[in-house]
């Protein structure tokens, strides 16, 4: 006889969903983990990344972050919805690489060819590997 599976009250599914975003209690998890977890927190505000981990992480600390961003383990870049989010290093790329697709059509918009849009790819790789810089220098890297 075929095992019934039960189905979840709204209640239920609005605990599970609360708890995997870590918003039912604060954790002790290492912040890339915690990032992993929850698929990346919004960034567009500098701000509120750190209020939104400092009200999930027991013991986070503001300098923790600034760390981990130096160090590389976590990443601020423009990811879902167009708009700036931190993920952890190693969640960067497959978020990077299912995106890209969608904004080479950007790209189309503004009338840049694919080989530009690698070049100054390739440019910012470049300029980003000795550690974070601020939007007006990568602007002025790329003339």
């Amino acid at each position: 006889m075929p095992a019934i599976e039960r189905v979840l009250t709204e209640r239920e599914l609005n605990r599970a969903l609360l708890a995997r975003q870590l918003l039912l209690e604060r954790v002790r998890l290492p912040l890339p983990r915690a990032l992993e977890r929850i698929g990346g927190i919004q960034a567009q505000y500098a701000p509120s990344m750190y209020v939104g981990l400092w009200s999930r992480l027991d013991g986070f600390e503001r300098d923790a972050l600034t760390r981990a961003l130096h160090r590389r383990a976590v990443v601020q870049a423009t990811l879902m919805r167009a708009t700036i989010h931190l993920v952890s290093r190693r969640d960067y790329w497959p978020f990077a690489v299912a995106l890209r697709e969608r904004r080479s059509g950007r790209a189309r918009v503004y009338k840049v060819s694919e080989r530009e849009f690698e070049r100054a790819a390739g440019r910012i790789r470049a300029f980003l590997a000795d550690g974070p810089r601020r939007d007006g220098e990568i602007v002025e890297a790329l003339g």
